[in-house]
């Protein structure tokens, strides 16, 4: 009698436990039934295993839409609204009010909840995912689920919406979201970027009954005294300026020539001379602190400057954002691996050349003019160009 009695004790607790499947079907119901919400988040990007960029973001989601897209508030650096059919955005460092009215809504959105709510249903009844259920982790105080989500040959569109497969490809991507035992909602999503890096939200303080200024919509709260313009004039004049990316001397051919450089070496804190450098061709990197594709590049250059060492050939690294002490980046290269010499104090020269982006590359031929400046890292282009001059 007491063994069918515990036997019955223990069918009923199996019973009664919910499964990873009924836990998520239940994280996805609740996300439907927001009408609102406002909310914090911590947002991190990591490349083998190093913090690149961090920052915080408060957001604002409004399904009282006549799209599926809700309108959004979020704020952090800037300011950006979409009212339901346009984008604006606010940027304090240049004054500007940029509007869009054609916008692709969905990707400043990377990881919103809105997100969650409309890609889990798909990743809940697509058969090449396989949901594994990890230990239990806690975030602000409170007790979460952890699931990973393991896509065969397929990933998450966050721009799109929907879950795309490849039967032909051999990989597969692993997403981890976190959801709030008492809840059900989420509190933190992990996604892969690239073979290396991985990109993750935080959802915290989620208030539904956040009241907000109705008029924050129609763009009015941003500076009066900003330039209003276009998103189409906006990314003009970023052309217009990256084409005009010599304010330098000029030689006869009109390409642009360096004659005065100096720059302090990181490590040494010694003034590098690019005088010196004539019979040489240099290879200059511009990169900042938390700048992921630098990272990502950091291994090949590595080899590259190894490579080129025996030949007429320097190769040196230029930190252009000033917003770091010495001894600040001399830890933080140590801890990425960049083996090949660095300059830093370099946010002049960046601006001379308006160089804005990270990684960018210039090539120097051996009398010292420009024949290549491209941002983004094409090591097949920029090792055909140093064969060409040296």
């Amino acid at each position: 009698m007491l063994k069918c009695l515990i036997a019955f004790i223990f069918s009923l607790s199996t019973y009664s436990q919910i499964s990873d499947r009924q836990i998520l079907i239940k994280t996805s119901d609740k996300l439907n039934k927001i009408i609102t919400v406002h909310y914090q988040s911590k947002n991190e990007s990591f490349e083998s295993g190093t913090l690149f960029l961090e920052f915080d973001t408060s957001v604002f989601l409004d399904f009282r839409n006549s799209t599926n897209i809700p309108r959004y508030y979020l704020e952090n650096d800037i300011q950006l609204l979409f009212d339901g059919q346009r984008q604006i955005m606010s940027l304090p460092d240049e004054k500007l009010i940029v509007t869009n009215n054609k916008p692709s809504a969905n990707n400043p959105l990377l990881l919103s909840l809105y997100h969650i709510k409309e890609l889990l249903p798909q990743m809940l009844t697509n058969n090449n995912i396989r949901i594994s259920r990890k230990r239990d982790s806690i975030i602000n105080n409170s007790n979460n689920y952890v699931f990973e989500f393991s896509f065969k040959n397929g990933n998450l569109d966050f721009n799109e919406l929907r879950l795309k497969y490849y039967p032909k490809a051999n990989f597969q991507s692993n997403y981890i979201l976190m959801v709030d035992k008492s809840s059900y909602l989420p509190t933190k999503m992990i996604i892969p970027n690239g073979d290396t890096g991985s990109i993750s939200r935080t959802y915290d303080d989620l208030d539904f009954n956040y009241k907000i200024d109705q008029e924050i919509w129609s763009g009015n709260q941003f500076p009066a005294d900003y330039e209003k313009i276009s998103s189409e004039e906006y990314y003009r004049r970023m052309q217009a300026k990256m084409a005009s990316n010599s304010k330098g001397n000029k030689n006869e051919t009109g390409k642009s020539k360096i004659t005065n450089w100096k720059l302090p070496n990181l490590k040494t804190d010694e003034l590098v001379d690019f005088s010196q450098f004539d019979g040489k061709v240099v290879l200059l990197e511009f990169w900042f602190k938390f700048c992921g594709p630098c990272v990502q590049a950091i291994p090949q250059l590595n080899l590259l400057n190894e490579k080129y060492e025996n030949e007429d050939f320097v190769m040196y690294g230029i930190e252009f954002h000033e917003n770091a002490t010495r001894q600040n980046l001399l830890e933080y290269i140590s801890k990425i691996q960049m083996n090949y010499s660095t300059l830093y104090k370099g946010k002049e020269i960046a601006n001379s050349f308006s160089i804005g982006a990270a990684p960018t590359f210039m090539i120097l031929d051996k009398n010292g003019n420009v024949v290549f400046l491209e941002s983004g890292f094409d090591q097949r282009k920029i090792e055909k160009i140093l064969k060409d001059y040296l």
